[in-house]
């Protein structure tokens, strides 16, 4: 895949709606930390909520905040999106204390699993987790690369004491959300293929 595009079509969608993005960002983070003990339920659903933001906004140019509370309206479906972000969490867990490696390897093949999770709220969760893995095939070292290509961001965040990534957050949120719109759509695995194995 493209990297230099899938970050290039998010630079271009944040063009004048970086500060709108970066206030859902920090909106749900904002939300997910008032309750301490009910973040590990409450981050994995509304950061999906905040990837529905992210694709709207590639799409049409534009921010929408109303779709961060989205899957909140859906308890069956948020408690889906809950599972998989945790069990993927385990996963990459349990490979970090096994080696480094595995963690990492397992980090990459279910990246993409709460998104798939997110979009069809009828797959099942292992099902979204396989696919995960299936969309993954021959792509884990292409993510890895993509994750190491921000590292210059990170530093500068880390100088700056955060203060730079209150400027580059946006931007590497959305293109990770931009990097699975392109692989589901190299691999195939659109809307219409999923609901095609729910039935």
């Amino acid at each position: 895949m493209d990297s230099r595009m899938i970050k290039q079509e998010a630079k271009m969608a944040l063009e004048g709606n970086r500060l709108m993005f970066l206030l859902v960002i920090l909106v749900a983070g904002a939300i997910s930390g008032v309750v301490p003990p009910l973040a590990v339920l409450v981050s994995p659903i509304i950061m999906m909520g905040v990837f529905l933001v992210g694709k709207h906004l590639l799409k049409n140019k534009e921010v929408r905040f109303e779709p961060i509370f989205d899957y909140f309206k859906d308890l069956e479906h948020g408690f889906k999106i809950f599972v998989v972000s945790l069990l993927v969490n385990v996963f990459v867990f349990v490979g970090l204390l096994l080696f480094i490696v595995p963690g990492i390897i397992f980090a990459m093949k279910y990246s993409q699993a709460a998104f798939i999770m997110s979009e069809n709220k009828d797959l099942d969760i292992m099902a979204a987790l396989k696919k995960s893995d299936e969309m993954m095939y021959g792509y884990k070292m292409n993510l890895f690369i993509f994750g190491l290509s921000f590292i210059g961001h990170i530093l500068l965040g880390i100088l700056t004491l955060g203060i730079y990534l209150l400027y580059a957050m946006p931007y590497m949120v959305l293109s990770y959300q931009n990097y699975y719109l392109n692989l589901k759509v190299v691999k195939g695995y659109d809307k219409k293929v999923l609901d095609a194995e729910i039935a």
